[in-house]
């Protein structure tokens, strides 16, 4: 069972108006901080007497002791704060409440953490003993510049401590601000020690408060892991975690939503301390009266659905105002999608999607069993546009157009761009990261698939032996988990229809396939619609008021400038890896009997600016094993290699084809140069007996194409600004590979991270 309680002085600062509050919400334990402006262990003798009277008078219970203790610098005197703690711990055994919570010190600013790690121990280690007999329970409590700001720092208190008198208050909305993400980072290492949680929510790329599942605290799967563990333990509400601001609505409003996701979780909860746990129904704060059970009906729903997806007919998006419309459904589109149902899933907002292509496959090409190997290889063929034959400086250029796009058929390689090159971005590496691990988690990206293979120990062995020292297993995004608390992860390789399946999950929205954009729709220097048309050419006018595309590097900047979309920079930059492929042979007589997958890779450096990537082609019972080399070198952003319109020819909407203007720079054959010597050492470190050529690979073929509205401050050299709105045009924005300054990784990791920031920035702007 979960009981409520509440910091009754963001309701109001007098002591009656905060049970007031508390009671109507069906809440009688009282988290108690301040009365009056005064914090509690301000309180005298007599003014504690007068309160306590005033709780028990009304049946309320103090849930615990929410003390300052530990809100001070670490460098400060600590003798006299080891006053300040006993008397809380007097007030705990006065308030009748075995708890207190205290805090892990701050660290003075610009000062590495693990430099005050011995101090923090020591200092928490006494307050410990200290409660050890006096029988009372300290929860440490994480929060933002103390020590025990990450899950990491909290465990190495907890452990160093081992004291069942010391357990972890599990705070969301500071790890929030902290910039760690509690399920994913923090969660795994404190939950054993996890005996209370304090509720609140944040949203990571503002450090705004928020009610619970509103923001980015995971809340759900925080919920999940309880149900698991069966927690029966206290949530305490604290909407603003700040102490002395009242605001009695929105205490209701947080109190409201999380008894909403209780409700959804089937988590019973009390707010009574003396009401028996049977008498109270989890949903609402009524006694379950005695009632007839109806009969069941037997009839079954005739509705019935046309397709594995629903869709949406054009003519009914057309008298739709829609709040966001996506334009296209690849990895950007997918995931923007995917966040904004995932914030606005308890409000009116009209999202829509449109996709120019058909339903091809409903999950990634690996996940399906007949299309496994060669017959795979040629379906994807099938529905591949190989565009490059009419782009002689592009020449392997290609499109996938279709409900997914090129995540339909991707190895889900999940690299992160390079430090040194992220550094030059308009967004910082510390926001990079944030949104880097939203993306991560939701693909369910990690290297243990390829900790699986035998031959990837060995192949790093060797490596690092060689001087490859930066040399690892890939992350890839593979769900590893496929069976959890009963469901069935039928999709284990990511595709964006993932993100689609996910957003319907959360909310209703409108998604059209065989919906040819054709021009974006412009009033007064914002974006109000786009102008569609269906394979039958009947033309339609959406409208919206924010409108993403994500309709690919190629396609994006068509679009805008087939509309006239002003933009110096717009299709100009574009980049792609310098690619080069080999295959070696290995004898299989000096390689374990199981060999299991394997997929290497030595990321970009700045010294050395290229990735190199390879994995076994054949099965274990070969005599020889086929390994198959990649390089991505690092190329150069210039402005004169474009896209550009073709007045010559169009297709069969009326839209001009592309063209492309593309080279490599003396920079960037010096890298390609620098590529192919460094894929010979690590053939040479791994023992290769046989080698195929190196060869270069045509520009466009490794589908890492990039850059054509590059995200900067500049409009003279950017296309879209940080946040990947269009320079100078409200309203419209972009959400694809093309949005990349430099290339330097796999690129989809990063699309994905980006379009989720984006899409945050739009919920901000759409308040």
């Amino acid at each position: 069972m979960i009981i409520l309680s509440g910091f009754g002085d963001e309701i109001s600062s007098d002591l009656e108006g905060q049970m007031d509050v508390l009671a109507s919400e069906g809440i009688y334990y009282l988290e108690l901080r301040s009365v009056g402006g005064k914090n509690v262990l301000q309180f005298s003798d007599e003014e504690a007497a007068v309160r306590k009277k005033r709780l028990d008078a009304r049946g309320f219970a103090v849930s615990s002791i929410a003390s300052p203790i530990g809100q001070i610098m670490i460098t400060d005197p600590f003798e006299p704060h080891l006053k300040a703690f006993r008397r809380a711990v007097s007030l705990a055994k006065f308030f009748g409440t075995p708890y207190i919570r205290i805090f892990s010190f701050i660290i003075p600013p610009g000062k590495p953490p693990h430099l005050y790690k011995e101090e923090v121990i020591k200092r928490i280690k006494r307050f410990t003993l200290i409660a050890e007999e006096e029988d009372v329970i300290l929860l440490l409590e994480n929060d933002k510049m103390m020590y025990a700001d990450t899950g990491e720092r909290a465990l190495d208190i907890l452990q160093a401590i081992d004291s069942p008198h010391l357990r972890f208050s599990f705070d969301p909305a500071n790890f929030i601000q902290s910039q760690v993400l509690p399920m994913t980072d923090a969660y795994p290492y404190v939950a054993p020690y996890i005996a209370s949680i304090s509720v609140k929510d944040a949203r990571i790329n503002t450090g705004e408060v928020v009610p619970a599942g509103e923001g980015d605290g995971q809340f759900r799967e925080l919920l999940a892991a309880l149900k698991e563990r069966e927690y029966a333990g206290f949530m305490m509400i604290e909407p603003r975690g700040r102490p002395g601001f009242t605001d009695p609505m929105f205490f209701r409003e947080a109190a409201r939503a999380l008894k909403r996701l209780l409700d959804e979780e089937d988590l019973k909860w009390s707010g009574h301390p003396h009401m028996n746990s049977e008498e109270k129904k989890s949903s609402s704060n009524h006694i379950i009266k005695e009632m007839l059970i109806p009969s069941c009906s037997t009839d079954t729903s005739s509705e019935t659905v046309d397709s594995w997806i629903p869709l949406t007919p054009l003519e009914k998006m057309a008298q739709t105002d829609y709040d966001v419309l996506i334009v296209g459904s690849g990895a950007g589109g997918g995931a923007a999608l995917w966040r904004l149902c995932e914030k606005w899933r308890n409000n009116g907002k009209k999202v829509g999607m449109i996709e120019a292509g058909n339903l091809a496959l409903p999950t990634n090409i690996q996940n399906l069993a007949l299309l496994s190997g060669e017959r795979g290889e040629q379906y994807i063929s099938k529905i591949t546009k190989r565009i490059g034959q009419f782009l002689p400086e592009f020449s392997g250029a290609k499109q996938i157009i279709a409900l997914g796009g090129r995540t339909l058929q991707w190895t889900a390689a999940c690299p992160r761009m390079p430090l040194y090159l992220l550094s030059k971005w308009p967004v910082t590496i510390k926001e990079m990261d944030v949104y880097y691990k939203i993306a991560e988690q939701v693909m369910k990206v990690n290297k243990s698939f390829a900790y699986l293979g035998s031959l990837n120990t060995i192949f790093l062995n060797r490596l690092w032996e060689d001087g490859f020292y930066e040399a690892a297993n890939i992350p890839m995004a593979i769900d590893m988990k496929q069976t959890k608390y009963g469901n069935v992860h039928s999709n284990a390789v990511f595709s964006s229809i993932l993100f689609v399946a996910e957003a319907m999950n959360y909310k209703s929205i409108d998604l059209a396939i065989e919906a040819r954009a054709v021009q974006v729709l412009v009033e007064n220097e914002k974006a109000v619609g786009v102008k569609v048309m269906s394979p039958d050419k009947k033309t339609y006018w959406i409208k919206a008021k924010t409108i993403i595309l994500s309709a690919s590097t190629f396609e994006t900047p068509r679009l805008l400038m087939h509309s006239d979309i002003p933009g110096e920079a717009i299709g100009h930059y574009l980049i792609d890896h310098s690619a080069i492929r080999s295959i070696g042979t290995l004898n299989r007589k000096k390689l374990p009997e199981n060999l299991g997958p394997t997929i290497v890779f030595i990321p970009n450096t700045k010294e050395s600016p290229y990735q190199l990537e390879f994995g076994s082609l054949e099965h274990q019972l070969q005599e020889k094993v086929n390994m198959l080399f990649h390089g991505y070198g690092y190329v150069e952003p210039r402005f004169e290699n474009k896209i550009m319109l073709d007045p010559k020819r169009k297709d069969a909407y009326g839209i001009p084809e592309i063209k492309i203007d593309f080279n490599y720079s003396q920079q960037d054959q010096t890298v390609i140069r620098q590529m192919a010597s460094g894929m010979r050492r690590v053939m040479q470190s791994l023992e290769v007996i046989e080698t195929s050529n190196i060869y270069l690979r045509s520009p466009g073929d490794d589908n890492h194409e990039a850059g054509t509205c590059r995200m900067g401050d500049h409009p003279s050299t950017s296309a879209v600004n940080r946040f990947g709105q269009i320079h100078g045009l409200k309203g419209l924005y972009v959400a694809d590979n093309s949005v990349l300054p430099t290339l330097g990784a796999n690129p989809t990791l990063t699309t994905t991270a980006l379009a989720i920031r984006t899409a945050d920035y739009i919920i901000q702007q759409l308040k």
